[in-house]
């Protein structure tokens, strides 16, 4: 266990010869200690800044995620990545890990190879924005999926760059559901705990879609198997996700539900966005078993 300003003096330490080396410079704040840590603190909030030229790179730790937001000259800060830094459970190897995440992503966008023309991710829905009365869309789903496991970066990435806008049964059927059953099927319960961390804060706090991709999308997959369900349902605490998670898989097992399921494991291909009824809505207008 970290504290905040700790795991960023860490994290400068693991990263500062690559930021020198793509031409960055670190921030110090004013009237700093000496021995300290060049590092910024903003209410619950604290940040590492690096800049080059008329370019402002910040590093900022917030609850448990690390995000990397950039600014050009006097405008306003933009989110290009995140990262999963829960301090309650990091140790010294979960900061290297990550230390490798953002050097990654400073060579990518940042530095002499980056590719100028990369679309980055569209911007994902912050605590605070939920706190004031936003929901959590599907991209900011995919986006913490995505820190839980950095193997699904590089999907997740090129996900909004081949269709200009974020597929998000695409990047869970066809890539993040394996890892995500995997982690259930295992029953870590490390990984358990952190899963369903984030799954029930996007269930609780989501939109309709969202909350279709939790528990049909994606949890769907348990294929109602009463061990795997009860292994979820023990990390959840929320009555409404428990109760959906049970009626939704009950009702895919049913023989109304095969066609459901059939869609869910051959999505439709891509096409141009329209309005449509969530799946889970439409499944939970007709009678499904009990549990």
């Amino acid at each position: 266990m970290f504290e905040r300003k700790e795991a960023l003096s860490l994290i400068l330490k693991g990263c500062c010869d690559n930021f020198e080396a793509n031409g960055f410079k670190v921030s110090v704040p004013e009237n700093i200690e000496k021995g300290d840590a060049p590092v910024f603190t903003d209410g619950e909030s604290a940040y590492i800044e690096i800049t080059k030229n008329s370019l402002t790179v910040r590093l900022v730790s917030h609850d448990n995620i690390l995000d990397i937001s950039e600014k050009d000259g006097d405008g306003e800060f933009a989110k290009s990545a995140s990262n999963l830094m829960d301090l309650d459970s990091f140790d010294e190897r979960d900061i290297k890990s990550l230390c490798n995440e953002i050097n990654d992503t400073v060579d990518s966008f940042y530095g002499k190879k980056a590719k100028k023309a990369a679309k980055k991710a569209p911007a994902t829905i912050s605590r605070t924005a939920v706190k004031n009365g936003m929901s959590y869309d599907a991209n900011t789903l995919a986006n913490r999926i995505a820190t839980l496991y950095p193997e699904l970066k590089e999907e997740y990435k090129d996900n909004f760059q081949r269709y200009d806008e974020f597929l998000a049964e695409d990047f869970f059927v066809n890539h993040a559901n394996a890892y995500i059953m995997e982690t259930i099927r295992s029953n870590n319960k490390q990984m358990l705990k952190k899963l369903f961390k984030i799954l029930s804060d996007i269930y609780e706090n989501g939109t309709n879609d969202v909350q279709d991709l939790v528990v049909v999308t994606i949890l769907g997959e348990i294929n109602n198997d009463k061990e795997l369900l009860e292994r979820c349902s023990a990390e959840i605490t929320d009555d409404d996700f428990r109760d959906t998670l049970y009626a939704v898989n009950a009702y895919l097992a049913s023989s109304a539900g095969k066609k459901a399921k059939e869609k869910l494991n051959n999505p439709p291909k891509y096409k141009p966005r329209k309005q449509k009824k969530g799946m889970m809505a439409s499944m939970l207008q007709n009678q499904m078993p009990q549990q």
